[in-house]
């Protein structure tokens, strides 16, 4: 739901002769691949192409690691074996991290942030692909019993293991893993001494800004440009796109209902409401700007099931961050 608008002059670039040209201004280096099952891109300035090429290498090496953790589509991933075995003792620190990052935001959201959803996701899948993608959804009792399990709060984490407090519970980090991997790989490219750097791992990160060349001969920084596409369907071009914001030294994150449908009418889909066990339909789509793409990607999750008041108040907690919400009657609002 998140568009790159500046890169686009960059790109052919990248795909000609391959060798750097003198002039004010470093050419992008880019990395296209996937992460966690999404197209991935990142786009490097810097005047040592071989530089930029070693540390493109190390950070897909790195992405491949973070997938082996929070991977679902990974059958040795730690997080399935976390699932299966409902303990995983001696978890990665970065599994420790992301899971304590998740417990407080779903204090911080009033639960609405859960990563411990897997059990209604389940019940819908299952639901769906036994009958057509029209039919109504899952029946109530079946949706509290899914219910019983979701409590992020229940899951017990400490550097010795991460367990689970109730049997049948299962999670899901789809709704703040790809803000987490991209952080790792900003961090990773800062440490490297990488200073104007766009990433686009499921979510943004912009670090510094795009060099343009002006200023006395030497390059100077501009924010990146990305845009907001319209969820309601690919209209081409500027059209399709809602809003454009300016990135600089901050992340995004884009959640919207239309990105995995489970019937047509999109009255059932992928992003659930932990207190009802019913898919959300406050918002269409919500952005959240951020200092880090980890609570960018949690926030943005969250804040598609809350009104705009519930999103004012919890946004009191995150200093830096606005969120952009497009309603259900196509009305936009800026919070934040």
């Amino acid at each position: 739901m998140i568009a790159i608008t500046a890169a686009s002059a960059a790109l052919g670039v990248a795909n000609g002769r391959g060798a750097w040209a003198k002039s004010q201004t470093p050419q992008p280096v880019i990395w296209r691949g996937i992460a966690l099952g999404a197209a991935a891109q990142i786009i490097l300035y810097h005047e040592d192409r071989a530089a930029a090429s070693s540390v493109l290498e190390r950070c897909r090496a790195e992405i491949v690691r973070l997938e082996n953790i929070f991977s679902l589509y990974r059958p040795q991933s730690h997080l399935n074996r976390l699932n299966r075995d409902g303990v995983l003792k001696n978890p990665d620190f970065d599994m420790i991290e992301l899971f304590s990052r998740a417990k407080e935001l779903g204090r911080q959201t009033g639960g609405v942030f859960d990563i411990s959803v897997q059990p209604l996701w389940a019940l819908y899948r299952e639901h769906f692909s036994n009958r057509d993608m029209s039919g109504s959804g899952p029946s109530q009792i079946a949706i509290n019993e899914a219910l019983r399990l979701v409590d992020v709060q229940k899951i017990n984490v400490s550097s010795e293991m991460i367990e689970f407090g109730q049997k049948g519970m299962a999670v899901t980090c789809n709704g703040i893993a790809q803000g987490f991997i991209t952080d790792q790989i900003a961090a990773l490219l800062k440490g490297a001494g990488f200073k104007n750097t766009l990433l686009n791992l499921g979510e943004i990160a912009a670090i510094g800004g795009k060099p343009d060349g002006a200023s006395s001969g030497q390059a100077s920084a501009i924010p990146w440009r990305v845009g907001i596409q319209n969820p309601d369907g690919h209209l081409g071009g500027e059209r399709n796109v809602l809003k454009t914001l300016s990135l600089k030294n901050q992340a995004m994150a884009t959640s919207a209902s239309s990105g995995t449908l489970f019937t047509k009418d999109g009255k059932h889909h992928h992003l659930f409401d932990p207190r009802t066990g019913a898919s959300t339909h406050m918002n269409k789509s919500v952005s959240v700007i951020a200092p880090d793409a980890t609570t960018a990607d949690a926030l943005s999750t969250a804040f598609s099931a809350l009104a705009p008041g519930d999103i004012r108040q919890v946004l009191k907690a995150y200093p830096n961050t606005r969120a952009i919400v497009f309603g259900r009657n196509e009305e936009m609002y800026e919070l934040g």
